[in-house]
Parts: C-alpha cells; sequence; structure tokens
C-alpha cells in the first residue's frame, strides 16, 4: 500500500495522519516491526522527514516468526543490504577503544544485524566520527561499500547541518569556496592544509539571559566534520560545546551541531539517497 505524504511529515506523522484509528503506540510498532520501506528501503525512525508528494510503502505484518524488536535506543533511519545509516545522539562513542567497555555505535549496530540477519552482522565506519557529533551516521554492510563510500564521503555526498554558534555573525547568510584552513591531528599534533566549501544561513537567534547565540543551517559539499567545525572556530564562531576543535566558551552542552540532512548516490545501485531527520528538542537547550 503506497501512502503519500499531503505536507513536509516525519515518519509517524504520516501515518498517523493516514491511520487516523490507530493508536500512536500501534504505529510506533509497524514502523519498528519492519512494515514501513522508503525507496526501496525499510525504514525504522519516527523521526524520518517524508517530503511533500513522496510516498512510503506500507506492507501489512502478518504475523508468523515474531520480528523481534529493536533492543537499542539507536534508530534506524535508512537499511538496505549494502549500507545502514543511524541517528547517532551526542557523547555516545562511535567505536570502541581498547579500556571502554560501553556500547558504542558500532556494538549496536552490530548487535541489531546479527539479531536480524544471523552471522551477516559486519558494520564499516567510513569516516572518522568523534563523542561530540550527532544526526545521521552512515556504517556500510561490506568492504567494497565501505571503500567505495570512504571516497567519496569529502567531495561527492552533501551534508546538511543545524548549528548554534557564539560571537556575532558577521553576515546572516554567506558561501565559502574552496577555503583554506590549517586543521592539527589531535594524535601526532601535525598541521594539515585543507580546503572546504559550504554555505551557511542564519535561521534563529536564541537569547539566553545576557547572551545571544545564532541558529544556522549549513549545506556543506566539500570537506568533512571537523574541516567545518574547524572554519566555523577560525572565522571567530565556535559551535557551542565544540570542546575537542573549537574555542567554546559553554563547555556543559552535548556539541550544537547535528548531521540532519544527506543526499549521495548509493555505490552499488547509483540510485539517490535522500535523507532528512529533526534534531531533538534538548539540541535547542543552552546551558551556561
Amino acid at each position: 500500500m503506497r501512502i503519500t505524504a499531503k505536507k513536509d511529515s516525519n515518519l509517524l506523522e504520516l501515518l498517523g495522519d493516514f491511520f487516523q484509528e490507530t493508536s500512536t503506540t500501534k504505529l510506533k510498532k509497524i514502523i519498528m516491526y519492519g512494515s514501513v520501506s522508503y525507496k526501496g528501503a525499510i525504514v525504522k525512525s519516527l523521526e524520518l522527514i517524508i517530503p511533500k508528494g513522496e510516498s512510503v510503502e506500507y506492507t501489512k505484518y502478518k504475523g508468523g516468526a515474531k520480528i523481534a524488536k529493536q533492543k537499542t535506543s539507536l534508530p534506524v533511519i535508512y537499511e538496505d543490504p549494502n549500507l545502514i545509516i543511524v541517528n547517532k545522539s551526542s557523547g555516545l562513542r562511535f567505536q570502541s577503544k581498547v579500556s571502554y567497555k560501553g556500547q558504542t555505535v558500532s556494538s549496536m549496530v552490530k548487535s541489531y544485524l546479527k539479531r536480524k540477519h544471523g552471522d551477516r552482522a559486519n558494520a564499516f565506519a567510513i569516516y572518522m566520527v568523534d563523542d561530540l557529533e550527532s544526526g545521521l551516521s552512515i556504517l556500510a554492510r561490506d568492504k567494497r561499500t565501505a571503500n567505495i563510500l570512504s571516497l567519496a564521503w569529502e567531495s561527492e555526498i552533501e551534508k546538511k547541518y543545524i548549528g548554534i554558534v557564539e560571537n556575532p555573525l558577521a553576515e546572516s547568510k554567506k558561501s565559502f569556496k574552496n577555503y583554506e584552513l590549517q586543521r592539527t591531528h589531535q594524535k601526532n599534533e601535525q598541521s594539515e592544509a585543507r580546503t572546504i566549501s559550504l554555505q551557511y544561513e542564519l535561521k534563529e537567534d536564541i537569547a539566553v539571559k545576557d547572551e545571544t547565540f545564532h541558529l544556522i543551517e549549513i549545506n556543506q559539499t566539500k570537506g568533512d566534520v571537523f574541516d567545518c567545525r574547524k572554519m566555523f572556530e577560525q572565522i571567530g564562531n565556535p559551535i557551542v560545546g565544540d570542546t575537542n576543535i573549537g574555542k567554546t566558551k559553554y563547555k556543559n552542552n552535548y556539541m550544537k551541531l547535528c548531521l540532519v540532512g544527506l543526499k549521495f548516490k548509493h555505490p552499488i545501485t547509483k540510485a539517490t539517497i535522500k535523507l532528512h531527520i529533526s534534531a531533538p528538542k534538548s539540541f535547542y537547550t543552552i546551558n551556561q
């Protein structure tokens, strides 16, 4: 059954508008049981935005072997045989170190895949992610996909962030093309010349006591997230809570930079993948 969005809606809202007599609890179960697909892939994120005019496919769950509920709070946004995209919260480690025994994005995804597919539980990171980052995170399910996406990450994948920055912005809207910056690697402290291309637009000023912060939308077409963070620190507008790269004054916060949108060509099928999520409400709270 095809369900078409009459307006931009998250997945739960779209199903709620269509199945008006169905409880929210049951709608959540429908999504988590894998009964909804978008662009040919099963989607399990309540927050996935379905643009106006686009459709999802609903397949009625007919029983049989009971599908295990997702035992993790890590929402799966997109999944197919080659890759999986999840919504990472700030503060959650992506991969474990020798001394770390807690859960990570990688371990949670592997557990999820193992429950669903048995031995097919591979999950390869395609780029470096630190604990502070939040939002969409891609993992490949095979080495070929990982290699292709790793090469494409910095220049062939469009990334949309929302961020909250400190200090007055010089301009409310500005584009940077091949902006040069110097980035120092944390491990060996060696400096590297990098270039980045992005544009940002001021969406809202946020007043907290006697301080004004700025909510911005960032569209990045070249470089990685570390370049993005370094660039805003370099132009005098560090990301709130970025204690690793930016010179933030407000360290008692999760980093206020969230990857909310991705657009790229699927490495195997060549189909265009376009995803958008909303940041959690807690993202907009700033502790001083």
